[in-house]
């Protein structure tokens, strides 16, 4: 059966469809009256339409009313007062009235209040006098004066204002943004200007724009991912033209955002690719939205730091002087890119900053390469991965083949800080070679399938993932990135030895092999001493470049060089003619680099120094120690105690008697093998043992008794324990530190008595010489020449 349908659904059906066609006519519903008991009396029906309202006719009947008429029915209107105006028609006109009326009476207000501030004369202002005490009593008195500055505040209201740009409703609340206004006031330039009035002026700017920086740089701190924009805020500053504030605005900004940089950047890479079609979640493009603009910052930044730092280098054929506004604002960029450096080495534009600041190293400003010197070493210690470590090698090896080695020292300097002393060229080379013998062995033996080349790929991937799991794979790339860095050290080493060995670069390149001596490989050894000798045999070496090639040798033959069959009496030689070579003048310097030499040959290599060379050294070490100071003097004296201790026929030269040897003593001459030092004692001892310092008077008497090990000549344990250069750097007075403190002399009382001439006709005779007076001509002296 079908269902009924009722009569109400037909009905809307039928309506729907003539709608949709367009043929039903819309009829408006009307309003029912609901008859109540007490009939209200019959009042006028208008019917509201805007004809009747709008209509000429109803205003030519207005114009034609007189207006007394016109005001009398108005206020009826308003007041209801007559039955016929409290219709719903005259009700709407009751409220259109009243709303004209108040706008009329408001508009009428402001006029009036305009036309009297203009009329007004300008303010006043009232300033208040001292008071007059009469008998009346006491009379205050006020004067008026004109307030010339409320004029400027209105116009600098109305600028405000104007200024003031109008938000948009879709616009975010940015109300914890910094918009702090600049108030920039005009000096009149026709008027001459005081220099008191300039500092003034100028010290409120620089509070203002400091404000605004802190503001900034504050807000960025708080919310980095929201505030980014600011990093362009404060760029916009330092770019702001001002001649008198041009410095300190470009150092507050620079100095401001190096904090902020400090604080906010990653220490990671961040590798950002532009993919418009994938899309991303709304979390991730925020924060790649983030990188983008921090990165655009970031590099925005570096660009006016290499601007700032490009004051400094000056190219072929510039003449230009360079003030010193220029010069502090370049060393403060390159203070600030060495900053970056140490604190954020893995993060992007690292590798464009090592460029950059590479030929700084050069520079010839001092400070400028001290900060550069710093920055390196310290990048050496703290780089954990050796990416950046190699890429500094390389640019100085770049830089010093540019410049033809006509570099500074600190260049090469720095190399020395590496952090390679576990690098071992020849274990290296000998496991490359047993795994390229193990895998050709492999594939001779073993022919695998297919599918077993598969299975062995798979097990290799799992493998270097375990690997990766147990930081054994960063292990092994770092090894394999600090081999590159230590190839291309000692080719830049052993270059400067081959093309320069005449420039400033020696000495450096020397202390870095003597330092590094234990990483070259064991073929090149006998090369490299036969180089060094024959740079020593040339004698245009100085005495550090001297002392630098003895103890390169002499750390080569103490390692794995032990094999090899070179004969080291030449150094022996040059090492004993140096030793006085080392003064209290300007060679002072190389004090603690003679010790290493003589540690290294004297107490390294005892067993193998003859009797007749070890006495020798220990002679001159005794002269040596006459003409140093005191802690030279103690580091010398520590060494012969050394030599005491290991080698018992050493305490010959404590025995005054020297009939025991052949030949005399020759002190002059430059062989330590053939100078007869048997023939003689320690007799500076017997010098040193009046010694200014105590502790070199008391290890004088522990020498000169034969190095007791306990009793009243014996030294302190604390003493006795430590090395020469342990007792070079303790006892250094550089630093204006006495140790101990030498305490002042004591005075002795001497009577003073004396006696009289007992002869009377000698005492008169002297009396007559002494009061006597001579008469000298000095002109004569004039003539001689000396």
């Amino acid at each position: 059966k079908k269902s009924k349908t009722s009569r109400v659904k037909k009905i809307n059906k039928q309506t729907t469809k003539l709608r949709r066609q367009g043929k039903l006519k819309l009829k408006r519903h009307k309003k029912t009256v609901v008859k109540s008991k007490c009939v209200a009396p019959p009042q006028a029906v208008y019917e509201d339409s805007d004809e009747q309202v709008e209509s000429d006719h109803g205003e030519d009947l207005r114009q034609m009313i007189d207006p007394e008429d016109l005001e009398f029915i108005k206020a009826s209107i308003r007041k209801g007062s007559y039955s016929l105006f409290k219709g719903q028609n005259f009700k709407r006109e009751k409220k259109l009235l009243k709303r004209k009326v108040e706008t009329e009476h408001e508009e009428n207000l402001e006029n009036e209040y305009e036309k009297s501030y203009n009329d007004e004369a300008p303010k006043k202002k009232i300033r208040y006098l001292l008071p007059i005490k009469t008998k009346e009593g006491v009379i205050k008195r006020v004067t008026e004066e004109e307030d010339k500055n409320s004029d400027l505040d209105e116009k600098k209201d109305i600028s405000e204002i104007k200024s003031e740009k109008p938000k948009n409703d879709n616009e975010d609340d940015d109300e914890d943004a910094p918009d702090f206004v600049i108030n920039e006031e005009k000096k009149d330039l026709s008027k001459p200007i005081s220099t008191a009035e300039m500092l003034v002026w100028r010290e409120k700017s620089v509070a203002q724009y400091k404000f605004k920086i802190g503001l900034l740089a504050s807000s960025l701190l708080e919310n980095t991912q929201q505030k980014v924009l600011n990093i362009a805020r404060l760029l916009e500053i330092y770019d702001e033209w001002h001649p008198e504030l041009q410095v300190t605005l470009k150092k507050l900004v620079a100095l401001s955002l190096l904090e902020v940089f400090r604080d906010i950047l990653p220490s990671y890479h961040i590798k950002h690719q532009d993919n418009p079609n994938v899309k991303l979640k709304k979390e991730n493009r925020e924060l790649q939205t983030f990188e983008k603009s921090l990165l655009k910052g970031y590099r925005e930044y570096l660009n006016r730091l290499e601007k700032l730092a490009s004051k400094l280098f000056k190219k072929k054929g510039d003449t230009r002087i360079r003030t010193k506004q220029e010069i502090s604002l370049g060393e403060l960029g390159i203070q600030c890119l060495c900053e970056l450096l140490i604190t954020h080495p893995y993060f992007n534009y690292t590798k464009n900053i090592v460029r950059l600041l590479t030929p700084y190293l050069s520079s010839n400003f001092n400070n400028v390469r001290q900060h550069v010197y710093t920055a390196f070493r310290k990048t050496f210690i703290l780089d954990k991965r050796g990416e950046i470590t190699l890429e500094i090698v390389r640019r100085i090896n770049d830089l010093v083949k540019k410049k033809q080695h006509a570099v500074k020292p600190e260049v090469i300097n720095v190399l020395s800080n590496l952090r390679i002393q576990d690098i071992n060229l020849d274990k290296i080379k000998e496991e490359e070679l047993k795994e390229k013998k193990l895998m050709a062995n492999k594939s001779r033996i073993i022919n695998l399938s297919k599918k077993e080349r598969k299975r062995q790929k798979r097990i290799s991937e799992v493998e270097k993932e375990l690997l990766e799991t147990k930081a054994e794979e960063n292990k092994q790339v770092r090894y394999t990135l600090l081999t590159e860095v230590t190839k291309l050290l000692f080719t830049i080493y052993f270059r400067i030895l081959k093309s320069a060995p005449s420039s400033g670069l020696l000495s450096a390149s020397l202390q870095g092999l003597a330092k590094f001596a234990h990483c070259i490989n064991l073929e090149y050894y006998e090369d490299l001493v036969r180089v060094l000798d024959k740079l020593m045999a040339d004698g245009d070496l100085k005495t550090k470049e001297q002392l630098n090639c003895i103890l390169t040798v002499f750390k080569i033959l103490s390692g794995q060089g032990e094999a090899l069959c070179i004969d080291p009496n030449k150094f022996y030689s040059h090492l004993y003619a140096n030793m006085f070579n080392v003064d209290l003048g300007k060679r002072n310097a190389n004090c603690e680099l003679l010790l290493d030499c003589l540690d290294q040959v004297i107490l390294g290599r005892r067993k193998k120094l003859s009797l007749s060379r070890s006495l020798a050294f220990v002679k001159r070490l005794g002269s040596l120690a006459l003409q140093q100071d005191h802690h030279m003097a103690l580091a010398c004296l520590t060494i012969i105690k050394q030599m005491l201790q290991l080698n018992m026929s050493v305490n010959a030269m404590l025995d005054v008697d020297t009939s025991i040897g052949q030949g005399v003593y020759l002190p002059e001459l430059q062989d330590p093998e053939y100078c007869n030092a048997a023939r003689t004692a320690l007799y500076e001892l017997n010098l040193l043992l009046r010694h200014y310092h105590p502790t070199v008077r008391q290890m004088a008497t522990y020498i000169v008794n034969d190095v007791p090990a306990t009793g009243k000549c014996s030294i302190p344990p604390e003493i006795s324990k430590m090395t020469c250069s342990e007792i070079f750097k303790h006892y250094n007075p550089s630093e204006v530190v006495f140790r101990p403190s030498v305490p002042p002399p004591t005075k002795k009382e001497t009577a003073n008595k004396f006696k009289d001439i007992g002869d009377k006709n000698l005492a008169q005779m002297c009396n007559n010489v002494l009061h006597q007076k001579v008469a000298v001509n000095f002109s004569e002296l004039l003539d001689i020449k000396y």
